[in-house]
């Protein structure tokens, strides 16, 4: 890859992320808006930890670019509240595995049913070949990513 396609890519992951903020991410916030100790990050992680059986808080705050001293306090709030169990890992003693509890996933499928419904308003008036093809190169994006 040359110094031009570097700065392309990179002009548009920044554009698609900015993009999403702006169109996508702000409608979700509206859920927890009535949830005032809920802040954006927690919603993120117990939605990771809902993707995966269980993370470290290394492993989360990688995949969520947050400090280790906020991810802490964040995990923590999950925890007095019933969303997430922290487990000795038994691979290594000097780690915790984080996962999300019975409580947590439940409110977890609360917070997806409201965001697949925002997602649909947002994309009703989508041409749906234009969405099935969105959807395909998405998909392709995130299996390239995954092979990073």
């Amino acid at each position: 890859m040359n110094y031009q396609e570097a700065k392309e890519l990179h002009d548009l992951v920044f554009s698609f992320i900015g993009m999403f903020h702006e169109k996508i991410s702000y409608r979700f916030r509206r859920y927890h808006e009535g949830i005032p100790w809920m802040k954006k990050n927690h919603i993120k992680i117990i939605n990771l930890l809902y993707q995966h059986k269980h993370l470290t808080s290394t492993e989360i705050g990688k995949k969520l670019d947050i400090e280790k001293g906020s991810l802490t306090s964040l995990i923590d709030q999950l925890e007095d509240k019933g969303l997430v169990i922290r487990c000795n890992d038994a691979k290594d003693r000097r780690k915790f595995l984080i996962s999300l509890s019975a409580k947590g996933r439940e409110e977890v499928e609360k917070i997806l049913d409201y965001h697949i419904r925002e997602i649909n308003e947002f994309f009703q008036e989508v041409n749906p070949d234009e969405m099935k093809e969105f959807v395909f190169e998405l998909r392709h994006v995130v299996d390239f990513m995954k092979k990073m």
